[in-house]
This record gives C-alpha cells, sequence and structure tokens, in this order.
C-alpha cells in the first residue's frame, strides 16, 4: 500500500509537498487520462507542483505513441515500453505497461512472461529485434553503432519505425527515472487491468 503523508493523505511520491494547486490544464489532463484508463496515474499527480513538466511529459508521451500511418503498431510500442521499464524497475511503469500490452495482446499469460524475460517469450523476430534494440539503448546507448540498425531493416522495420522505437525507448527511460527518482508508488487499478482476457490458442 502507499505510504501516507504527513496530512493522512496517501503519499504520492517521497517528497514531503501537499497535493498540488490544480490548473484548468492540469484538470483537462487529468480528465482525458482518466476516460482512458479509469484513473489519474500517480506519477501524474506527483509531478504536478510543476505544472510545465506535467504537461510537457504528457505531450511527448502522446507524440511517441501516436498511432502514425506507417508507424509501429500500439502492442510493438507497449512491448518496447514493458521490455524497458522491467530492465529499469520501475514498479508503477512495469505495472502500467504490463495492462496496456494486456489490453493490446490479449494475453495476460504472454505479457507475464515478457515482464520475467522477454527472450523465453513468444516473439516474432520483428518484436525480438525492437526488444533487443530497446534494450541496448536502455543499458549501453553509449556502444549503439550504425551495424545496430541492420537487425532492425531486416526484419522490415522502415526508416521512420526505427526513429519510432528509439523514441519510445528513450521517451520511457526518462519517465523511469523521473518516477524511481522520485519514488512515484504503483496504480494498483494497472496492476489489476486486463487480467480476465484469456489466453491466446
Amino acid at each position: 500500500m502507499p505510504e501516507t503523508h504527513h496530512t493522512g493523505q496517501p503519499s504520492l511520491s517521497w517528497l514531503d509537498l501537499p497535493p498540488a494547486q490544480t490548473t484548468p490544464e492540469l484538470d483537462a489532463l487529468f480528465d482525458r487520462t482518466r476516460n482512458k484508463l479509469g484513473y489519474v496515474r500517480h506519477s501524474q499527480r506527483a509531478t504536478a507542483h510543476r505544472p510545465a513538466l506535467t504537461l510537457a511529459q504528457d505531450a511527448l508521451s502522446r507524440a511517441v505513441n501516436s498511432d502514425a500511418p506507417g508507424g509501429l503498431s500500439r502492442r510493438e510500442r507497449e512491448l518496447i515500453a514493458l521490455v524497458v521499464s522491467t530492465e529499469n524497475r520501475c514498479i508503477p511503469c512495469v505495472f502500467g505497461h504490463a495492462a496496456a500490452l494486456r489490453e493490446a495482446s490479449g494475453d495476460a499469460a504472454w505479457v507475464a512472461q515478457v515482464e520475467a524475460n522477454f527472450r523465453h517469450a513468444s516473439l516474432s523476430p520483428r518484436e525480438r529485434g525492437l526488444a533487443d534494440f530497446a534494450l541496448l539503448i536502455t543499458r549501453a546507448p553509449e556502444e549503439i553503432e550504425a551495424q545496430h540498425l541492420e537487425p532492425l531493416r531486416a526484419v522490415g522495420l522502415t526508416e521512420e519505425q526505427i526513429i519510432d522505437a528509439a523514441a519510445v525507448a528513450a521517451y520511457f527511460n526518462f519517465s523511469n527515472r523521473l518516477n524511481s527518482a522520485l519514488g512515484v508508488p504503483p496504480n494498483l487499478e494497472a496492476y489489476a487491468a486486463h487480467r480476465g482476457v484469456e489466453p491466446a490458442a
């Protein structure tokens, strides 16, 4: 369970701050998130003392996760996000992206395998290429060379989709680190979401 702030309210981070003052822009963001997920992310409320940061992070999240023509599928984007979040051990991010990938894939057992070790999950060659690239970006970005794009091309990614893959992995490394640095707890709603879907045959 989340820790309790000195005011008696559930703590949204390790910061010793009261709930942030809302603004019309934050209210609109919270409403949009609630309409999409059924709840507001703790991470959004935790950073709301810096509204410009919260709003900018949301704008970047929507940009890298857009259903652009010819872009990555939602399943592919959430696979990248989960691989990155699992490697970074960001609990709220793992809960959130596992829920999204369960929804996108319809296969809760497969998502649990990805969480535990994506190498042992049944991935297509294209998905394995994306997962390996996401892990390299997360673990050793300084080691990436031009040759590391070739496996992505070999499994059919376009040059634009390679941009998408890099952007999704880079963004979620930022998000993971911000949540972990501030001690943002996971949304238990995310943990419970989309677990009733039967595994694919």
